[in-house]
């Protein structure tokens, strides 16, 4: 029997979206921790310029440009950033989201027609504004942050999660396409639950809320998940040790959507 595969991207270059904090940094460390090269990009230019100097000081090869992910023009322009820097691309992880919170009686078309503009459309371009550079590389990993929310909504995740349960089955449209025609380019998606970002808390003061301390108590691991543990499964997809995954979606929200 061969050796078991394990999570290695000695090499391998990532453009990762929504990079400058939160699940973004987080895979951007995961994915340099494990031998990989990152382009971070984001519209929070100070946030991400420091990030990218953070992973640099620890020895690792990481880069920072702005990008919005609404701006289709804006996507070629850090496509061609990051093939200038590093020569290609193989990893993708569109990670840049926003949320709002609404019924549906609440929310507007312009807070609606906004967050499926970041959340859906800004993956949609990511996609095609990689893929031709991955193919022309041999092949390439595609990452996109859905979430739990794909089962488990709530009178107010009206938008966000029917914005992420289209980013799940444009995951799964992208994976079958691209593995039937021979690209070497596989595609999924994962699913977070509840974590402790600075996008769900916004402060450490909210973490005590009762509100929160409810979120928390109703997943069965009995905490909230940590963005270095959604990393490490984003480094694990982009890797060899994923060869044979594509078209999946993998929860990681603490046991909460099973139970």
């Amino acid at each position: 029997m061969r050796r078991t595969k394990s999570p290695d991207l000695n090499g391998r270059i990532a453009l990762i979206t929504g990079g400058a904090r939160g699940l973004g940094a987080a895979c951007a460390w995961a994915i340099c921790e494990a031998g990989g090269k990152a382009m971070i990009v984001d519209l929070l230019t100070d946030r991400g310029e420091a990030t990218a100097e953070e992973l640099r000081a620890a020895g690792h090869d990481a880069h920072f440009t702005p990008l919005d992910v609404r701006d289709e023009a804006g996507w070629a322009a850090a496509v061609a950033a990051t093939v200038d820097r590093f020569g290609r691309i193989d990893i993708l992880v569109n990670n840049a989201g926003i949320a709002t919170a609404a019924t549906i009686e609440d929310l507007t078309l312009a807070d609606f027609q906004a967050i499926l503009d970041i959340n859906l459309l800004g993956a949609f371009r990511g996609m095609q504004a990689v893929i031709p550079v991955m193919k022309a590389g041999g092949g390439g990993a595609i990452v996109n942050i859905a979430s739990n929310s794909t089962q488990r909504v709530s009178a107010i995740t009206t938008s966000y999660a029917a914005t992420k349960a289209a980013v799940a089955n444009m995951t799964k449209s992208a994976a079958i396409h691209l593995a039937q025609t021979g690209t070497g380019i596989r595609v999924n998606s994962v699913h977070p639950g509840p974590h402790a970002t600075e996008m769900l808390l916004g402060s450490d003061a909210k973490a005590d809320l009762p509100q929160v301390q409810a979120l928390r108590d109703a997943i069965p691991m009995g905490r909230m998940g940590n963005a270095e543990e959604v990393g490490a499964i984003v480094a694990f997809l982009a890797s060899d040790a994923a060869s044979y995954v594509t078209g999946a979606e993998l929860f990681v929200d603490g046991g909460l959507t099973p139970h």
